[in-house]
């Protein structure tokens, strides 16, 4: 099968704006500034073994947790470039999956080392699965703007009422079926992804460890973590 090249990845990423992307040669220079363990994915000049390279470096805990993108990874997986978009600080690992429409869609993974050395505010109401992937595997998984349809970096990580411009918490609160959970508040809740502005999805402490409300207008709707956030992975690829 053919790889995705310079002009297939430029293709593919067209319709982010205005900015450029370059798949990364494997030089001496670019060895200094990705992980080690994407060395293999940069000098490999076959797909094949570039997806199989990358794809070892999940872990099954959290695999198990996104079970039909994880399908997706192993089916519609395309290719995985060492690449630097000119709107990033540093190189990410982009993942190409072919969509049900056979259009390629493109998920930027964060070098790990960019996690920083503090967690952001909440963090821990995430699962540890996700936790450790962000550690260890990308500090951030995402598409489109770099918050869609995956995990935003932690310093991207904000509060309901930092996101949305501090609304009414009366008026958010409507919104939430407080016969199940009672309504965490808008200073409680941590935006952890998007589909391009909207829906939202977030996770708070003070719903039970493995759940998430998502935000599809005009209601919350408290769900299993990893179903929210494999729904949110998927949207691109419409399976």
């Amino acid at each position: 099968m053919p790889g995705i090249d310079q002009a297939a990845l430029a293709a593919a990423v067209a319709g982010w704006g205005n900015a450029t992307v370059e798949i990364l040669a494997p030089t001496p220079q670019i060895r200094t500034v990705i992980p080690e363990q994407w060395w293999p994915i940069a000098e490999s000049p076959e797909p094949e073994e570039r997806k199989l390279a990358a794809l070892a470096l999940w872990g099954p805990e959290f695999l198990e947790l996104i079970p039909r993108y994880a399908e997706a990874l192993h089916t519609a997986l395309l290719d995985v470039r060492v690449a630097q978009h000119s709107w990033q600080d540093t190189p990410t690992l982009d993942y190409v999956l072919r969509a049900w429409d056979d259009e390629p869609k493109v998920w930027m993974g964060e070098d790990p080392r960019t996690f920083g050395e503090t967690e952001p505010s909440m963090f821990e109401s995430l699962p540890d699965a996700a936790r450790a992937f962000m550690r260890q595997v990308h500090a951030g998984f995402t598409t489109l703007n770099g918050k869609s349809c995956g995990l935003m970096r932690p310093a991207d990580m904000q509060t309901l009422a930092d996101s949305w411009g501090h609304p009414d918490e009366s008026d958010v609160a409507e919104c939430w079926d407080a016969s199940v959970y009672p309504f965490p508040g808008t200073r409680r809740l941590l935006l952890i992804t998007e589909d391009g502005g909207h829906p939202y999805l977030f996770t708070s402490p003070d719903l039970p460890l493995g759940t998430a409300a998502a935000y599809y207008e005009p209601d919350f709707e408290v769900t299993p973590f990893g179903e929210a956030l494999d729904d949110f992975l998927n949207k691109p690829l419409g399976y």
